[in-house]
């Protein structure tokens, strides 16, 4: 949960040397997965193997969207240790959170349309519950403004709220990754990808955190504070 914490998610600084226009970043995502799973119902039809196939397409879609989610700023925090002209944009981590949420709301649309007519309460509640942890991660990475105090009191319940959304979807794609590289299952490298891709967002994520923890400081004999790493 640590790896997952929210801390490495928003920055606040300006971008002089980076210019990186991340307006469409979020409509350019989801518009990606809308595409993919369009381009499956036209290969398809719109019958069951068209939606089963864009909505395989989606879910792999929104895999890599949730690892560029895990990596993206504090890749960019741990290059800008070593690096110091490198200031990454400030809003990226937020964007890269809408636009998951967004795509991952494609998926499950394109889940539940095939189910319209005859509601499947599987299909349903997974599309309600996923839903509802996507929209819960949108509302959360968005910035408190406006509410005075009240910010402040509120900012830890927002982070618990956003750690434990990252967790769960984290937890989505590895178990499902397990399940069907030690399951029955036909061969899939997706699934071997998606599992490192995971290991590799929580390995990013550490590296973050160790390298912002201030040096700590030691009181030597002589009574002089000491810095050690």
């Amino acid at each position: 949960m640590v790896a997952l914490d929210n801390s490495a998610l928003f920055g606040h600084r300006k971008v002089p040397y980076l210019k990186l226009t991340l307006g469409p970043l979020v409509a350019g995502i989801a518009l990606a997965a809308a595409a993919l799973v369009m381009g499956a119902l036209v290969a398809r039809g719109f019958s069951e193997n068209g939606f089963r196939l864009g909505s395989q397409l989606a879910w792999r879609y929104t895999c890599f969207v949730f690892f560029a989610v895990l990596v993206a700023e504090p890749a960019c925090r741990v290059a800008a240790r070593f690096f110091p002209d490198f200031e990454p944009p400030a809003s990226l981590g937020r964007r890269l959170i809408w636009g998951f949420c967004a795509s991952y709301g494609v998926y499950l649309l394109s889940i539940f349309l095939p189910n319209v007519i005859a509601l499947s309460a599987g299909a349903t509640l997974m599309v309600l519950f996923g839903g509802g942890v996507a929209l819960a991660m949108a509302l959360t990475a968005a910035p408190l403004r406006g509410l005075g105090g009240a910010a402040a009191q509120l900012e830890k319940a927002r982070r618990a709220m956003l750690v434990t959304a990252t967790a769960y979807f984290w937890l989505c794609y590895s178990i499902m990754a397990l399940a069907r590289i030690s399951g029955p299952h036909r061969p899939d490298a997706f699934y071997d990808v998606s599992l490192s891709l995971m290991l590799v967002g929580l390995l990013v994520r550490y590296a973050n955190h160790w390298f912002s923890e201030p040096p700590v400081q030691k009181v030597s004999n002589l009574g002089q504070p000491s810095v050690s790493n």
